[in-house]
């Protein structure tokens, strides 16, 4: 199978999402690393005539990443607002002494509006798509289709 990934604009919070399309059948994954907003379009039953497909399409809520001082991370989407406890849960998670505090982090987004809880997110979360964009062509040149938009974390 074959796929092109990109970066587009996010259908919830207008920020860069990576975009992966396997264009060859029709198959399409959509993430949003800044709200957490999610889309999947995956072939649920294939036969010779024809091609069923399913979507799923979860509206982001925010982001939570724990780096660990190792170098490994783990990234969750939030698919709904937090709880009190679950935000004393990642609160308590994030002083762990394997944690990398400067790269980990906690962000919602309600009601369109972002609110960091903790930690300092990558620089690319603070653009708009359009500026992030004109960040990538500046760096690694104008794409061959205009779609296509370099993804960098």
């Amino acid at each position: 199978m074959a796929s092109i990934m990109y970066a587009s604009k996010c259908p919830c919070c207008e920020r860069a999402a990576f975009v992966d399309d396997y264009y060859k059948t029709d198959e399409k994954y959509i993430y949003c690393m800044v709200c957490g907003y999610y889309y999947t379009k995956t072939i649920e039953k294939y036969t010779e005539n024809s091609i069923k497909s399913k979507e799923k399409e979860r509206e982001g809520h925010g982001m939570f990443v724990l780096e660990n001082k190792d170098g490994s991370c783990k990234k969750m989407i939030l698919n709904e607002g937090l709880t009190v406890a679950q935000l004393e849960e990642l609160k308590e998670s994030l002083m762990d002494r394997n944690v990398n505090q400067e790269k980990s982090y906690l962000i919602t987004f309600e009601n369109g509006v972002f609110t960091i809880l903790f930690g300092n997110p990558p620089e690319n979360s603070y653009l708009s798509f359009d500026e992030y964009r004109r960040k990538m062509i500046a760096k690694y040149g104008e794409p061959e289709y205009d779609f296509m938009v370099p993804v960098e974390g």
